[in-house]
């Protein structure tokens, strides 16, 4: 895919990330991180056993996101880590590949988390943090740009997958489950281009902003109908009356 060459650009590693955050001041609880391999076709050629761990934050975490994550406030003040050595855990694990990588993320919240954990933390490594908010690839808004539900939507990770007849794998807000099954959507997407095409097809056909004798267009070839100068002709002359 020539769009998503722009955004790989040649790297040979990818970071699938994901965080869990406080309810309120958005800092990080939790993170789950899956190193990729790549083969030339940016596909995956290794699965690296994942990383995670608990975060320990400055904030309470919130009720909404302990019923979501099961992430209690004792938890993380038993097993936690300060904000600063999770992220230089996750430098350690990425070696040599973190400054040369591309941090893969569903949605922007994450890099919300990133920015309002290194607010609570100035003895966090600041340039660290900020390579990987600079160096940052949303999939999801990647793959929305093919595929959206019947409102014109986006898709959850565990929806989009299902498309692909993929089933999500492990706990849902589970960090490192959803990093993983964040590598699988990518993954999915890559090997399974006729149904990206037939999405991406009824994303065409629904856009709003198109002129509606390029809809009818669209609409006639989607159908499977074969069309004439004469039907572009009278689509255009009718849109007119």
């Amino acid at each position: 895919m020539k769009e998503l060459e722009k955004h790989i650009q040649h790297r040979r590693t990818l970071c699938f990330l994901d965080l869990e955050g406080t309810q309120f001041s958005h800092e990080m609880i939790a993170i789950g991180v899956v190193k990729v391999d790549l083969y030339k076709d940016m596909t995956i050629k290794k699965y690296h056993k994942g990383f995670y761990t608990l975060v320990k934050a400055k904030n309470k975490i919130g009720k909404v996101v302990t019923d979501l994550t099961g992430i209690t406030e004792e938890e993380v003040k038993k097993n936690g880590v300060p904000f600063r050595v999770a992220v230089a855990s996750l430098k350690k694990y990425m070696g040599k590949d973190f400054n040369k990588t591309l941090f893969v993320t569903f949605g922007n919240h994450d890099l919300r988390i990133l920015a309002q954990s290194l607010a609570y933390n100035l003895d966090a490594p600041k340039d660290d943090v900020h390579l990987m908010i600079k160096h940052n690839f949303d999939l999801s808004d990647f793959i929305s740009t093919y595929m959206k539900d019947e409102n014109n939507n986006t898709y959850s990770l565990a929806n989009m997958l299902k498309i692909f007849n993929v089933d999500f794998k492990g706990t849902q807000h589970n960090a490192l489950a959803d990093a993983l099954n964040l590598a699988y959507l990518y993954q999915a997407m890559l090997e399974n281009r006729e149904i990206l095409k037939e999405e991406y097809k009824k994303v065409l056909i629904k856009m709003r902003h198109l002129p509606s004798p390029v809809q009818g267009i669209l609409s006639k070839l989607a159908k499977g109908e074969n069309v004439t100068p004469n039907d572009f002709e009278k689509l255009v002359e009718d849109s007119l009356k």
